[in-house]
């Protein structure tokens, strides 16, 4: 863009040692008209002292306009800082660069503007060369791979927490069985029960991530108790359901699972799964178009502060449900965890 500048200077001021006022002729502003770069010329204050026809479509300026105006006043607020660091290293004779952009009936247009110092014989700055080149699609397909390469990291970090968790369930799994089968309440082996709940754990997650819910765009409704029963059946009576009958949108069937499904992770990690004695409790109770459900931990190793930062699985969910609406709120008691769910439009399918 350095190049096309010094053409349309030299267009403006052919002879910038003699002349330097940027009254142009018809050819003049015919030459500057048929380029797509939004060219201006700007006095070393700011002020705009002329510019083309694209210029002038860009920033909403009548083409038959006097100028004079402050340029910076014409761009969009949260740029003009840029705008004003740039125009004075450009006073000070230097050649500066900043990312613009305008508003435009067809969207938001993104610009990569140039600004070149214009000097007298004596080595004055007498006005500045601004070369605005249209950016967006450029500008667009860089977000867009910035936005797959965030989404591939997020996918791999999930991938590893899932597969690290996968062995901490399973690990905590392991502890329940050998408990129960010691209990000589069931003629099973610790192997036939650890069996079961694996086979319950798999279950679990087809209903966390679930055709219908992801593949068929969530059509129709399921039953809210079978839906928790299923994803907790793995800690057998270590969980305690108690909510009124409701049924839930299979749209937002997998947001709940996976919450449910988290939680019951991190209490077998941390909390009161971990723990011989400890149990949870499970409340929901309908309200209006909104569910309000309770997790409540007790029985596991005490709480004496809250946790110096958010694991990323618990980050996850709360992305998830901030997506659907809801809200978490954690409270973080000394005898257990206590979290909130807030999540609307149940009642919608």
């Amino acid at each position: 863009m350095e190049r096309a500048a010094g053409i349309y200077a030299r267009v403006i001021f052919p002879d910038a040692f003699s002349r330097t006022d940027p009254h142009l002729s018809d050819m003049q502003k015919a030459m500057l008209d048929a380029t797509p770069d939004c060219i201006k010329v700007v006095s070393v204050d700011g002020k705009l002292l002329t510019m083309n026809k694209t210029g002038c479509l860009a920033l909403n300026v009548p083409e038959d306009s006097e100028f004079g105006m402050p340029w910076l006043a014409l761009l969009p607020e949260d740029v003009h800082q840029l705008g004003m660091e740039a125009l004075q290293k450009a006073a000070e004779g230097h050649s500066a660069r900043f990312p613009g952009k305008s508003e435009s009936p067809t969207g938001l247009i993104y610009w990569d503007n140039l600004l070149t110092p214009l000097v007298d014989a004596s080595g004055r700055v007498f006005s500045i060369l601004c070369v605005s080149r249209d950016v967006t699609a450029k500008t667009k397909l860089e977000r867009e791979l910035q936005d797959s390469i965030n989404r591939e990291k997020l996918l791999s970090a999930e991938m590893q927490h899932r597969i690290k968790n996968l062995f901490s369930v399973v690990a905590g799994l392991i502890s329940i069985a050998e408990k129960e089968a010691a209990k000589g309440n069931t003629p099973d082996t610790a192997t036939q029960i650890l069996r079961d709940k694996l086979g319950a754990l798999s279950r679990a997650s087809d209903a966390a991530f679930s055709e219908a819910a992801i593949g068929e765009g969530g059509a129709g409704r399921a039953d809210l108790e079978a839906l928790v029963r299923s994803v907790l059946q793995p800690y057998g009576d270590r969980c305690l359901i108690d909510g009124a009958q409701a049924s839930i949108s299979r749209k937002v069937m997998t947001t709940f699972a996976l919450f449910i499904h988290e939680l019951a992770t991190n209490s077998v990690k941390y909390g009161a799964l971990s723990t011989d004695g400890g149990d949870v409790t499970i409340r929901w109770k309908p309200n209006g178009e909104t569910l309000d459900l309770t997790w409540v931990e007790t029985g596991g190793p005490q709480i004496s502060a809250l946790p110096d930062r958010q694991g990323f699985g618990s980050e996850m969910v709360d992305r998830i449900v901030r997506s659907a609406g809801g809200r978490i709120n954690r409270t973080w008691r000394a005898e257990g965890l206590v979290v909130d769910l807030h999540l609307p439009n149940l009642a919608q399918d």
